[in-house]
C-alpha cells in the first residue's frame, strides 16, 4: 500500500539521519574526552550537545526499526520476528540510556561528580546487556533477511557489521546499525514478490510445493 511505502521510506530516512547524528555524538565524546579529559568533558557544553545528539539519534533508530518491521517482519520466520521484537526492546533500553546522558549526566557533573566517576554498580551490566541484545538480535534479523533474499549481500554485510559494532562499549555505538537499518528500509527488495505478502513455502525453503514432478 502507498501509505505503508511512504511510512517505510520516511522511517528509513529518519534512521539514516539518526546514524549520522549518532556518529557525530560518538566523535564529539571521543574528541572531547581526549582534549578535556573525562572530568573536564563531563560538565562541558560539548558533552551536553553530544548527549542530546545521541538521544535524538536513538529515537530516530526506533522510527527506523518500526519501518523495518512494517516492511519485512511479515516475511521472517518466527525466530526472525522474535529477534526483531527483542531488537525493539534493546533499542528502548538504548533510548533510556541516551536520555540519561542528555538529561541527567550534565546535572550530575555539576552537583554530584562522584557519581560520574563511580557510577552505581547496576549501570555497567545494563549497558553491556543492552548492547549484547542489540547486536545479537540484529545479526539474527540480518540472517533472516539474507536467507529469504530480501536484502542484497551488501546491505546484509552492513547490517551485520553494524550489529557487531553495537556490542562494543562505545557511546552511540548503535550509529552504524541505524545507518544500516535506514539503507535496508530504503533499498529496493531483491525479489519483486518478496514484499507483497507473507513468505510462502517456496520463499522459505526454495521449493515449489505445486511442482510434483518426480525424476
Amino acid at each position: 500500500m502507498e501509505s505503508n511505502e511512504t511510512f517505510v521510506r520516511g522511517a528509513g530516512l529518519a534512521s539514516f539521519a539518526g546514524g549520522v547524528l549518532g556518529l557525530a555524538s560518538l566523535v564529539a565524546v571521543l574528541g572531547g574526552e581526549t582534549a578535556l579529559g573525562m572530568d573536564g568533558f563531563a560538565g562541558s557544553e560539548l558533552a551536553m550537545a553530544a548527549g542530546w545528539a545521541g538521544f535524538v539519534a536513538s529515537c530516530l533508530l526506533v522510527v527506523g526499526l518500526l519501518g523495518l518491521a512494517v516492511r519485512y517482519a511479515g516475511h521472517l520466520t518466527a525466530s526472525g520476528r522474535a529477534a526483531m521484537l527483542l531488537l525493539g526492546f534493546a533499542t528502548a533500553m538504548t533510548v533510556g540510556a541516551a536520555s540519561t546522558m542528555a538529561l541527567v549526566v550534565p546535572t550530575l557533573a555539576d552537583r554530584a561528580p562522584e557519581l560520574i566517576e563511580n557510577p552505581p554498580a547496576s549501570i555497567p551490566p545494563t549497558f553491556i546487556l543492552s548492547g549484547l541484545v542489540l547486536g545479537i538480535c540484529g545479526l539474527v534479523v540480518m540472517t533472516g533477511l539474507r536467507r529469504l533474499q530480501l536484502v542484497s549481500r551488501g546491505v546484509g554485510w552492513l547490517l551485520g557489521v553494524g550489529s557487531v559494532v553495537a556490542i562494543l562499549p562505545l557511546p552511540s555505538r548503535f550509529f552504524l546499525l541505524a545507518l544500516a537499518i535506514g539503507v535496508a528500509a530504503l533499498a529496493p527488495s531483491q525479489r519483486a514478490s518478496g514484499l507483497t505478502g507473507p513468505a510462502s513455502d517456496t520463499d522459505r525453503h526454495g521449493l515449489d510445493p505445486t511442482n510434483t514432478r518426480v525424476g
